[in-house]
């Protein structure tokens, strides 16, 4: 496969939000299967940029730097990527130095929950379990998983800390459109992620757009080929940047290996391009 002509993986999660291999490591394995570069997009923190651009440097493939963000819209979630961004921004880091506390909170929180619940777990093994790295819902799972309360994560999931549970505790959440001004400020992209059946909620595409949405996430393991088709549609009537990736977190959890979903090798440049145009125009 020649590299100029090989696909990317741009929705990847490393050990420093809720996946389990380190940037090194996602860089190290993308590079050895052929693609033409990768972004890891971990949840609320840039940490994983400084040590994934170094192993792309050695491994000789592109690394964009990326984020992933949650926002909240009319009572429901949806995900914001932002790609091409300054790593060292700080107005950046302190967004996400906040959120990163309020991360450990809901976790105390969840814990407090499960506790009520009569499932016992040492918040000190949540911690460990995230391994100095934003704190996530995965992290209470394979902890529970570890202490025998469930046979899976996926079971933690449904049983105790999903949505839908009784002890979920909701995640503090930025405004859309301070969550676009972080990303634009840090001199990135906005791109919506994986916004599946949500594509025909015509309100919700023109309040992302007219916030400064620039892209749109195409290629994704939730995706049905229906959802592509009307999403590549919209992007081709709006100008949107088309992106992809696998999502991959971990494999006990995997819908999609990394470089499994993938997006066209010209993504990198068009993303580059769109914050190359935004920097000119600010």
């Amino acid at each position: 496969m020649e590299q100029q002509t090989a696909p990317c993986d741009l929705h990847l999660h490393s050990t420093y939000s809720d996946g389990t291999m380190s940037p090194e490591e996602i860089v190290s394995y993308a590079s050895a299967i052929g693609l033409s570069a990768v972004s890891i997009t971990d949840h609320d923190t840039v940490n994983a940029q400084a040590e994934a651009l170094d192993a792309g440097r050695r491994c000789g493939i592109d690394v964009v730097t990326g984020i992933e963000f949650s926002i909240e819209e009319n009572g429901g979630s949806i995900h914001l990527l932002g790609y091409c961004l300054d790593h060292e921004n700080r107005a950046l880091a302190g967004s996400l130095e906040e959120l990163a506390g309020s991360r450990v909170t809901r976790a105390e929180e969840i814990v407090r929950k499960l506790e009520e619940h009569g499932v016992s777990i040492p918040f000190e093994d949540v911690l460990a379990e995230a391994g100095g790295g934003c704190v996530g819902r995965p992290h209470i799972a394979r902890v529970l998983k570890r202490r025998g309360h469930v046979s899976s994560v996926s079971e933690a999931f449904a049983r105790y800390i999903s949505d839908s549970a009784p002890c979920h505790v909701p995640k503090k959440v930025l405004p859309r459109g301070e969550v676009v001004r972080l990303i634009s400020g840090a001199g990135g992209v906005a791109v919506w992620a994986h916004p599946g059946w949500n594509i025909r909620r015509k309100d919700l595409v023109e309040r992302l757009i007219a916030s400064g949405v620039r892209g749109i996430e195409v290629w994704h393991p939730n995706h049905t080929e229906r959802m592509r088709k009307d999403i590549l549609e919209l992007a081709r009537e709006r100008g949107l940047v088309c992106t992809g990736g696998s999502d991959f977190h971990f494999i006990e959890l995997i819908e999609a290996d990394i470089g499994e979903i993938t997006a066209p090798c010209e993504t990198v440049s068009a993303l580059r391009k769109a914050a190359a145009e935004k920097l000119h125009l600010a």
